[in-house]
């Protein structure tokens, strides 16, 4: 499944290995605002379970491992997740078998329903999850924004207008799209842009909210957008209004050509299990990527 650019990064993430996140990247990528290195070791946790009898007390294998790839302009933690009780943790990173899924829950900070697919994910039994799959969570790039329950990051830039791709100025401080002075402007942004590199995942989805939608495309990912559609009930159709320069998805596509990666409207409300079913879905698309 992986390009031989892919793999070549893969191998490079062989040698970079886990003490570093930023600073490791392919040679094709942009020469985007990079932020300094981040040593994992320092803020990294894992997450497991204890069960117990009468006479013995027993602690179960980590079931995820969380590091911070950042902090936002007000000082926040940006955490991301790694399930890594699952066998696809366990695949060697040049094993072309493997496929990383990153899920990244919340851009806009007033636009939260992500979360409860980040949730259902976290909480999936490793036998729910494919073999092949090596599942990363991020549930907010924006932790200032959902702290505050507002659109913007504590610049009130718009984090989705602030990426390295046809970046443009748009409007001034203070409107809804402001798009920040310059390209990467935001420490959230440069985050995401060195870890993303970093990563290099196989399949992106990025959660918004409330058009309840997905957008068609016409490329080698149509037939995952289309899937994921039919199996959602989420309708085919562009988000209207707005101007889309800047954003993290369409920075992904063009600047890592061979990876997958798409935009995922929710609606203003959830039915009941619809979080799940969003989970489930993402899972389910995994073999139809080109």
């Amino acid at each position: 499944m992986k390009s031989v650019q892919k793999f070549q990064t893969s191998l490079l993430l062989g040698v970079c290995g886990v003490a570093v996140l930023s600073g490791c990247s392919a040679s094709s990528s942009q020469s985007a605002p990079m932020t300094v290195a981040v040593e994992v070791p320092a803020t990294t946790s894992t997450t497991s379970t204890t069960t117990s009898t009468t006479t013995t007390s027993t602690t179960l294998p980590p079931t995820e491992l969380t590091t911070s790839i950042g902090t936002s302009v007000q000082g926040r933690a940006i955490d991301v997740v790694q399930r890594v009780d699952i066998p696809g943790a366990r695949l060697a990173v040049d094993d072309p078998n493997r496929v990383v899924v990153l899920v990244v829950g919340v851009i806009h900070g007033d636009e939260q329903a992500g979360l409860e697919v980040i949730k259902e994910l976290r909480a999936m039994l490793p036998s729910e999850i494919p073999a092949n799959v090596d599942l990363w969570l991020l549930p907010t790039i924006n932790p200032d924004g959902v702290a505050a329950k507002q659109r913007h990051n504590a610049n009130q830039v718009d984090l989705n207008r602030n990426f390295p791709y046809k970046w443009g100025m748009i409007a001034e401080l203070g409107n809804w799209e402001y798009s920040g002075p310059s390209a990467a402007s935001e420490p959230e942004t440069q985050a995401v842009v060195d870890f993303v590199t970093y990563l290099r995942p196989d399949m992106t989805v990025w959660f918004h909210q409330e058009e309840f939608s997905i957008a068609p495309s016409t490329g080698s990912d149509g037939p995952v957008r289309r899937a994921y559609a039919r199996l959602t009930g989420l309708p085919l159709k562009g988000v209207p209004g707005g101007t889309y320069t800047g954003v993290a998805a369409t920075w992904q596509r063009k600047t890592f050509t061979d990876d997958t990666a798409f935009i995922v409207e929710l609606g203003p409300t959830r039915a009941q299990g619809e979080a799940l079913t969003h989970a489930r879905a993402i899972l389910s698309i995994v073999p139809l990527l080109p």
